[in-house]
C-alpha cells in the first residue's frame, strides 16, 4: 500500500504514548474521495480515517527509512503495518476496514481541540461542498461563491488555530483535515484560490 497505514483502534497507545504524533498524522474526511487499497479505485469516505503522513517528495511513509529499508518504529509499528505479509494479504484486508481511529478517539482527553475540529466540520463538511460543487456545475454562480467562502473560511481558521490556539502547523491536517483548497482542486477539478 502507498503512504502510511490508517490507524486503528488498537493503534490508540501509539498516540496516546507519543510514538506516533499528532503532527505526523492527516485526516481523510467524511465524504472525501479516497483510493481504496484493498478493491482498488476511488471512493467516497463513509467516515473518516486518520493516516500517517507520506514523506513530502515520495509516497513513502514518513516513518520508513530509505537509508536502511526499514521501519524506524518497527517494533511499535501500527495495526496495519503488522498485518501485511507479502505471501498473504488476507489478515491485511481484514484489518483495513476494521474499526478505524478516528480524531474523536485521539481527541476524548483533549476536548478543546475537539471542539475546533467540530467548528471546523460544521462550517466546511464534504457533503456541502459536493452540493456547492454540482451547483456551480449547473452554472449557478451561488455554487462557485459558496465554495470561495469555504476555502476563505477553512485558511483562516487555520491560521486563527495557530496564532491563537498555538497549534502547530504540523497539526493542522490531522485536525482539520487537508487544505480545502487544495482537495477541491484534486477531487472535484475546482480551482479556487485564497482571497484577501
Amino acid at each position: 500500500m502507498k503512504g502510511g497505514p490508517a490507524l486503528h483502534d488498537a493503534d490508540s497507545p501509539l498516540v496516546d504514548e507519543g510514538v506516533i504524533g499528532l503532527g505526523d498524522l492527516y485526516t481523510l474526511r467524511k465524504g472525501e474521495m479516497a483510493r481504496d487499497n484493498v478493491q482498488g479505485g476511488v471512493i467516497r469516505l463513509d467516515s473518516e480515517i486518520v493516516k500517517i503522513k507520506s514523506e513530502t517528495a515520495s509516497a513513502a511513509c514518513m516513518y520508513y527509512d530509505d537509508a536502511h529499508k526499514a521501519c524506524r518504529i518497527y517494533a511499535h509499528r501500527p495495526v496495519e503495518c503488522r498485518a501485511q505479509k507479502c505471501w498473504d494479504s488476507t489478515q491485511s484486508i481484514t484489518v483495513y476496514y476494521h474499526r478505524c481511529l478516528t480524531r474523536s478517539h485521539i481527541l476524548q482527553k483533549i476536548s478543546w481541540l475537539m471542539d475546533l475540529v467540530n467548528a471546523h466540520e460544521a462550517e466546511c463538511a464534504y457533503d456541502e461542498i459536493r452540493r456547492l460543487v454540482d451547483l456551480r456545475a449547473s452554472g449557478d454562480s451561488r455554487g462557485a461563491q459558496g465554495l470561495q467562502r469555504m476555502v476563505n473560511h477553512d485558511a483562516h481558521f487555520r491560521e486563527l488555530a495557530m496564532k491563537k490556539g498555538n497549534i502547530p502547523e504540523s497539526m493542522l491536517d490531522f485536525l482539520f483535515g487537508r487544505p480545502l483548497a487544495k482537495t477541491l482542486n484534486q477531487q472535484f477539478g475546482v480551482k479556487v484560490v485564497k482571497l484577501e
